[in-house]
């Protein structure tokens, strides 16, 4: 041995070849608490060579740097936890048009998440060196990086979402308040819907698809965060219906990246329709030309609309769909976005330009007197509440429509709309151009 008390390069060799020996041979020795194994890569200091502090310092350390005490030790024991969401910055960062220096944000937006996550002291700031060990090693429970791909994500998201400074001798990752990086964004946003609750493995994903199940989670509290639930008289919470085009324009995503993330995120998709009247071939190509709507032939085989009358067909138009989403999402209603908002006050603005085409408009409500009553009151408003389900399909009834039929007693269709009364579920006046579909 040299005068550190460090075995020569000789004496490892022998030792290791020693243990080769002893593991063909089958020969396991008892290790006592004085000596490590010799199998191993670390030096076996015998008990009488030195006090217990000599053997504190002989343990050699892992290969894996251990956090220091930047990060909470019971974030990285819980990767369970959740994390808050803000719905529209989910929905900037999930606009693929919304670049930062020619990259997309989904990536980095994920990692400031990820970063907040673990910074549970909430001083803004955690070491470079503590985010490389919770990241890049496998071992860690938030593994989600190699080292190089970190270093790209943190070169992308640089100004925006953090800044590196180095303080006290070590680089540290400075995050940036919600409220910086939205007038960041654009000195026009304000933040919108209710923030949203999302166990901390969505973010992380699992696979090779580790990003794409990141950008569906996001998609789910964009979608959780707009959803304005009704109870029933059970007290069940039912999701109103929303149109693809409304998502479209909540969250930024096309209708084939809404379908593919529904399906990454489990979220059951609801149907609805709205059924006009009998079918007939006559009336279904005047629904189409005369009204310009999207109607189609529906056969009622299993007698949801009248059980009377199985596999009847009926003249039908497709209403926004209803989502659901899985039960470990949560909306909590927090005052931190008013605080937020109000520090950007003078830097956002309410309302829209608006365009030459009239949106549609439509109110949906959990009952019929409901439907009835906000139907007398605003007559141009479709008030509509659900009647029956079929599987994944929901059947929907117009108040206007159905309240009308009752008082002129002719609806020869169960409650239905009669012939002489078709009229169209977007409030289309047919003497304006050329009377009924009859």
């Amino acid at each position: 041995m040299d005068a550190t008390t460090r075995p020569s390069q000789q004496l490892i060799n022998a030792q290791k070849e020693l243990a080769r020996r002893r593991q063909m041979a089958g020969v396991r020795l008892p290790v006592t608490s004085g000596q490590l194994p010799v199998a191993s890569n670390q030096w076996p200091v015998a008990s009488n060579q030195g006090s217990a502090e000599s053997n504190k310092s002989a343990i050699i350390t892992s290969d894996i740097p251990h956090p220091t005490s930047h990060i909470n030790k019971s974030a990285l024991l819980n990767p369970q936890s959740s994390i808050r969401i803000s719905p529209t910055l989910a929905a900037h960062c999930l606009d693929r048009r919304h670049r930062y220096h020619g990259a997309a944000l989904d990536g980095p937006y994920r990692l400031y998440k990820i970063l907040g996550a673990l910074d549970k002291d909430g001083r803004g700031w955690l070491a470079n060196g503590d985010v490389e060990a919770a990241l890049t090693r496998k071992e860690s429970p938030f593994y989600i990086y190699g080292r190089r791909q970190l270093k790209i994500i943190l070169r992308r998201g640089e100004g925006l979402f953090w800044q590196r400074v180095k303080s006290k001798g070590q680089l540290r990752i400075r995050l940036v308040s919600r409220a910086k990086l939205l007038e960041a964004l654009s000195p026009e946003y304000r933040l919108r819907g209710r923030e949203v609750d999302i166990p901390l493995t969505y973010l992380l994903g699992s696979g090779r698809g580790r990003q794409a199940d990141a950008n569906a989670a996001l998609y789910a509290a964009v979608q959780a965060g707009h959803l304005r639930p009704d109870k029933t008289s059970s007290g069940v919470e039912k999701p109103r219906p929303i149109s693809r085009a409304r998502l479209q324009e909540l969250a930024g995503c096309s209708t084939y990246r809404q379908r593919s993330y529904e399906r990454r995120m489990h979220i059951t998709v609801e149907r609805n329709i709205h059924i006009l009247g009998a079918h007939s071939d006559y009336k279904l190509k005047r629904a189409r030309q005369h009204f310009g709507l999207p109607a189609y032939k529906h056969t009622d085989y299993a007698g949801k609309i009248d059980r009377h009358r199985r596999g009847a067909s009926y003249i039908a138009v497709r209403l926004p769909n209803s989502y659901h989403l899985p039960d470990a999402i949560h909306v909590v209603h927090s005052q931190r976005q008013r605080t937020i908002n109000r520090t950007l006050d003078g830097l956002c603005h309410m309302g829209s330009g608006g365009s030459d085409r009239e949106a549609i408009v439509r109110h949906y409500y959990r009952d019929a007197a409901t439907a009835v009553r906000a139907g007398r009151s605003d007559q141009d408003t479709p008030a509509y509440w659900p009647i029956a389900k079929n599987g994944r399909t929901r059947l929907w009834q117009n108040g206007a429509e159905w309240q009308a039929g009752r008082e002129e007693k002719a609806c020869r269709d169960k409650g239905f709309i009669p012939h002489s009364e078709f009229r169209s579920p977007h409030s289309v006046n047919p003497q304006s151009k050329g009377g009924d579909l009859n």
